[in-house]
């Protein structure tokens, strides 16, 4: 099982969450804490954020994979709009 590490900007996006968007994306994170390139998982291509993004409703999840570590950063919570991958 990898374990979660929050940037501080992600965290802060966590807070900012409804109650009922931020329980989903705790049972996405719970998930990919289990198998982190499970189905869904995207894998981002010239993107300087992030590494893999992982969709949850209309938000989408960063992060990054480090399996030595076996850890999981997640680097930021966005809502999808034309300015989530810049």
């Amino acid at each position: 099982m990898y374990r979660l590490l929050f940037s501080p900007k992600a965290r802060r996006a966590f807070l900012e969450l409804r109650i009922e968007d931020a329980q989903s994306v705790k049972a996405a994170l719970d998930r990919l804490q289990e198998n982190p390139r499970r189905r869904g998982v995207v894998a981002l291509h010239d993107l300087r954020i992030a590494t893999y993004r992982f969709r949850v409703g209309w938000y989408r999840v960063l992060f990054d994979i480090n399996d030595r570590d076996q850890t999981l950063s997640v680097l930021d919570i966005r809502r999808r709009n034309e300015r989530t991958y810049r």
